[in-house]
């Protein structure tokens, strides 16, 4: 799942390893969710989430746990956009429409993470997955980058085309391990909760 909205989400903020919460919206973002799981009778055995708060915060209100029961979980923190954390993504110009629009060509600035690197942890994290009981139900909460870049692993499309999807805040899919390999077995993606890409800024 995608935790809720935020306030930086909302003002189309690049808020990468930026530590803050979920804003009004993005609680009641994360309750409709909740309340949606419990109609289908889902009970999660484990419940992870990336460390940082917003994401913490979505997992705990979806489960009704303590955060500080939730088990945080490095490898799927978001994206590290490095010197433009917290700039507004429509001043950034064409190297940022090439992050959403053609992932092979965006030039990571110095200090930031690349592509590579951040699909190269997350891919481990599944592989790690795999490994798990498969009849276990284990929450996963993530970010709209490493979130995307799950999905584009697993269901086997090329990094170029992570992006063509868009999974919205609290959106979430549905993964399970089937002879020792994680395949998607259902999505729900909550495209009304949409925050970015941003099609405007896209289209220039």
């Amino acid at each position: 799942m995608r935790h809720g909205q935020t306030a930086d989400n909302k003002k189309h903020l690049l808020q990468g390893r930026k530590n803050i919460p979920l804003s009004e919206e993005g609680i009641e973002q994360a309750m409709k969710a909740k309340a949606e799981i419990d109609a289908e009778g889902i009970v999660f055995d484990r419940v992870c989430a990336s460390p940082l708060r917003r994401a913490m915060q979505t997992a705990a209100l979806i489960t009704g746990v303590e955060e500080s029961d939730v088990e945080p979980v490095e490898d799927i923190i978001e994206y590290d956009f490095g010197p433009l954390e917290g700039k507004r993504v429509e001043d950034l110009g064409p190297n940022m429409r090439a992050f959403f629009m053609d992932p092979e060509a965006y030039i990571a600035p110095e200090g930031a993470e690349t592509y590579d690197e951040m699909f190269e942890r997350v891919e481990g994290y599944l592989k790690r997955m795999e490994q798990e009981d498969p009849d276990e139900k284990i929450l996963v909460v993530a970010h709209g980058g490493t979130l995307h870049a799950m999905y584009q692993l697993l269901v086997g499309g090329p990094m170029k085309e992570m992006w063509e999807t868009t999974i919205g805040n609290c959106g979430y899919f549905i993964a399970s391990v089937v002879d020792g390999k994680l395949s998607v077995t259902s999505t729900h993606f909550k495209e009304e909760n949409k925050t970015l890409p941003l099609d405007s800024f896209l289209k220039k």
